[in-house]
């Protein structure tokens, strides 16, 4: 099942089924809500997708935490600053706690920071966490970076904050997990990422270390879970430019009128112009 938050034609906000090309309205007054097992049912109303505007699947979910899944980006974010990768992170999944006031859905511009001249994109994957804390679904994200603001407040010692919070991008829907090759607690797809127009890179989300219910796990270590948390897989393997360095023909990161595509089998397309 796809699922997907939309404005209707009259400007409300609602939670929808994906069926083809129409969007079948659920009674469910919110994702947060469907998520929670509330209002699964149909309403008997259905718009063309074309019609309405689909929002971020969860626009405002409780909390966001983004892991550091991914071997591959871990070892070159680690070699940048001259060291090896911490033992600590083949102990247990590592993440930090992003914004949930900064969700952005699909086909929504991002601003590039005015502090900013390295503006990056980070091509990863999101649980979407159901009732006692199971995955009920997935989606593209996009965790987007200030990589030089990011980079001096990273020497103080306490994790990424405004080189991060400024913005996430997320969806353009919800895919339960029967949707997808979904084997063995991972992803077995590629997602690419491009920037007008060139594709940049194509990753296997399966090459994870950490699979999705041992982050879920570690997430809920002596906490409570609730419907809606969002959970980050971490940066694909060359999933961003702070790996694969500036934009082909040039010796710069995101500028405005730039635009950035995620997309993968199943995931759909995540489309967001720079401004």
């Amino acid at each position: 099942m796809r699922l997907v938050t939309f404005r209707d034609p009259a400007g409300v906000e609602r939670v929808g089924r994906l069926h083809g090309d129409r969007v079948v309205e659920l009674r469910a007054a919110s994702m947060l809500a469907w998520l929670a097992g509330e209002g699964h049912e149909e309403v008997g109303r259905d718009h063309g997708v074309d019609a309405v505007t689909l929002l971020a699947p969860v626009p405002e979910p409780p909390s966001v935490r983004d892991f550091y899944a991914y071997e591959e980006h871990v070892a070159t974010g680690n070699r940048l600053r001259d060291r090896e990768i911490p033992e600590a992170w083949y102990e247990a999944p590592a993440f930090y706690f992003s914004n949930p006031a900064s969700i952005h859905g699909p086909g929504e511009p991002v601003r590039r920071p005015a502090a900013t001249q390295r503006l990056d994109f980070e091509l990863e994957i999101a649980a979407i966490l159901g009732a006692e804390g199971r995955i009920a679904g997935f989606a593209l994200l996009n965790d987007w970076s200030a990589r030089d603001v990011q980079r001096a407040e990273m020497t103080v010692g306490l994790g990424p904050a405004k080189g991060k919070d400024f913005a996430l991008s997320l969806g353009p829907w919800l895919v339960t997990p029967d949707e997808l090759p979904y084997e063995d607690g991972r992803l077995h797809l590629d997602a690419t990422v491009t920037v007008n127009g060139t594709e940049l890179s194509r990753s296997p989300a399966q090459a994870a270390h950490w699979s999705w219910p041992q982050m879920v796990a570690h997430a809920g270590r002596d906490t409570r879970l609730r419907p809606g948390d969002v959970l980050g897989s971490g940066t694909l393997g060359r999933g961003c430019l702070l790996e694969l360095g500036p934009l082909p023909g040039t010796e710069r990161f995101l500028e405005p009128g730039d635009a950035v595509t995620l997309e993968a089998p199943g995931l759909g397309r995540l489309d967001t112009p720079i401004v």
